[in-house]
């Protein structure tokens, strides 16, 4: 059995769908789940309404009125819980309906004896900003307390960035003994890791493109498109001339712009705007799925375009930006990243989508010989 420890638990699109995809692939040639691992470190960040732990009694009660009532007034309350509720769904649906959430590597350990393979990734899972410092339970610090022998691999496992902050090198460097074969999403972190450990690595795609657009289509429920066309946005940080540029690309195409997000974020680009919030992962790829075109800066949004054979353009991410160049690049779409003072046109030029997927399915087919050599063991 392979157990999978990755972001299951975000409230995120491209961490379910992450999660939904190596788990689906996987499980066509071993039975496989998703460890509910969710570090105690990390359960504030996608609470309905934030609190602190020190809040008690009346203290506790008066924040959370007070977030109830500011999300009512800003008319934003059912919307945020409505996507909430949808995405709970689609993660008991499709993930896991664990209702037990483990919090630490002791509880990894004790979880699941038939587990012989544990899969780390895909996702932002050894990124210390994000994980609120290095969680043991995604470097598989548990595997010191098995006797019997099981199997340790990431795959597409990332940093977010090119290195980490010298105070982590030791650690990490501990950590990743405990792997017998890594893979990164990245190409730019691949020297930083290197440098830690005395394996061979080995770069990878995200698992959203192993069970290709076929595997994505099996989930769009409707075929139902809207009678006026739209260009869908989906963004993971706000953007001034992402707007400046949907708003010329909506008065020049007469489309409008649909904005794509978990919860309503406050992005503005015209007042004819339309805020899809609420919606759960799978009407996010349906919205993908028949939009006119695409425009972005998240690593998913981007992903699914490609799968889809949107027409798109991407704009950089201001941190995070390694990860679309590497996708781009994988797919020679260089050009599609939007430059300063570069007009709406980019968008409408024509891609070669057999070229594409030419470039994607090398690519895909030497992720999958990684997933048969270390992971199911072929």
């Amino acid at each position: 059995m392979i157990g999978i420890l990755t972001f299951y638990w975000a409230d995120d699109y491209g961490a379910l769908l992450q999660s939904y995809a190596i788990k689906t692939y996987l499980n066509r040639y071993q039975e496989t789940i998703l460890i509910p691992y969710f570090p105690e470190e990390l359960r504030h960040r996608y609470r309905f309404i934030q609190f602190n732990k020190r809040d008690k009694g009346l203290g506790k009660c008066y924040r959370v009125v007070r977030q109830i009532i500011g999300q009512i007034s800003r008319g934003v309350f059912y919307s945020n819980w409505k996507a909430k509720c949808k995405i709970s769904r689609f993660r008991k649906r499709y993930l896991t309906d664990s209702s037990r959430r483990l919090r630490n590597s002791w509880e990894i350990y004790e979880f699941h004896k038939g587990i012989d393979t544990y899969v780390v990734g895909s996702d932002q899972v050894w990124n210390p900003r994000i994980t609120e410092g290095l969680q043991e339970g995604y470097f598989c610090t548990f595997k010191t307390w098995r006797k019997s022998h099981s199997r340790y691999v990431a795959y597409a496992a990332s940093i977010g960035s090119e290195r980490l902050e010298e105070s982590f090198d030791q650690l990490v460097s501990e950590y990743l003994d405990h792997f017998d074969a890594i893979s990164l999403r990245e190409h730019s972190a691949v020297p930083y890791i290197e440098k830690l450990c005395d394996k061979n690595l080995e770069v990878v795609l995200d698992p959203v493109f192993l069970i290709g657009r076929e595997g994505w289509e099996a989930l769009i429920r409707t075929n139902r498109k809207r009678r006026k066309g739209y260009i869908a946005v989906y963004y993971t940080e706000y953007n001034q001339k992402m707007a400046d540029y949907l708003k010329q690309l909506e008065q020049e195409t007469g489309f409008y712009i649909l904005l794509l997000a978990p919860k309503n974020r406050g992005f503005h680009c015209t007042d004819n705007q339309v805020n899809a919030v609420g919606c759960g992962p799978l009407e996010f790829l349906e919205y993908l799925y028949h939009a006119e075109y695409v425009v972005t800066n998240s690593f998913h949004g981007l992903a699914m375009s490609i799968i889809f054979h949107k027409p798109f353009v991407v704009f950089p991410h201001s941190v995070r930006n390694a990860r679309l160049s590497d996708i781009l690049h994988t797919v020679h779409l260089e050009a599609r990243i939007v430059e300063e003072g570069q007009t709406t046109e980019l968008i409408r030029e024509k891609i070669d989508w057999t070229k594409v997927d030419e470039s994607l399915e090398k690519a895909v087919g030497y992720s999958k010989m990684f997933i048969e050599r270390e992971i199911l063991g072929y």
